[in-house]
């Protein structure tokens, strides 16, 4: 029971924090969209590897978060270093760099979504508590509703502050675990190779030049 229960905060905490870094990777898109764009004016042979360098430590840190939290091993990609067409036609051409782009996207919808139930489930929960011991004080009489009904007494606070109860933790304690680690899982199936005989089909990055760990 104390495992469920730490396994319950442990997928909470990390689905509220893939909240806040889904909202990041949302603003992320267009300013890889805007870096791509300046390589016309030149600009963007810095700009871009430099952006695409940040995207593998950011997807390596959530990976690296996603393999704490389905207790796996995580894997580490080389960078290249510098700027100009050689190294952005190399970064381009890494498939690590594809799948990275691909985990952008898919964290950006998943993170938030993810991040919005566990919210929901928790932050009702605790809401619900703390407004059904609270309701007659001075701030919240004859604010506090549960499931839309108007909360005036002792009987209706505990009556409908338990069903509400009820629902959100329900949606808490059943939902959030399997789709904050379902969400983990996806994010590191779409960043990693799938593996055959114990080795990647494509490996987790090409090119020559120079590179430094991500």
């Amino acid at each position: 029971m104390n495992h469920y229960g730490s396994r319950i905060g442990e997928t909470t905490v990390h689905a509220l924090l893939g909240l806040l870094t889904g909202l990041a990777s949302l603003v992320f898109l267009p300013v890889l969209l805007v870096c791509a764009l300046t390589c016309l004016l030149g600009i963007g042979l810095v700009l871009l590897p430099a952006a695409l360098r940040f995207l593998r430590v950011w997807a390596c840190w959530h990976e690296r978060r996603a393999a704490g939290l389905l207790g796996q091993d995580s894997t580490s990609r080389p960078q290249q270093a510098g700027s100009g067409w050689a190294v952005l036609r190399r970064q381009l051409a890494d498939p690590a760099t594809r799948r990275e782009l691909g985990w952008l996207c898919t964290h950006a919808i998943a993170g938030v979504l993810t991040g919005i139930v566990a919210l929901a489930g928790a932050g009702v929960s605790i809401g619900t508590v703390l407004a059904a011991a609270f309701w007659w004080t001075p701030p919240l009489a004859g604010e506090v509703q549960f499931l839309g009904v108007a909360v005036t007494d002792w009987p209706g606070a505990l009556e409908w502050g338990a069903i509400q109860l009820v629902l959100a933790a329900a949606v808490w304690i059943l939902v959030v675990p399997p789709l904050t680690l379902l969400g983990a899982r996806i994010g590191r199936a779409v960043l990693n190779p799938p593996v055959v005989r114990g080795r990647p089909v494509e490996p987790v990055s090409s090119g020559a030049g120079r590179t430094v760990d991500g």
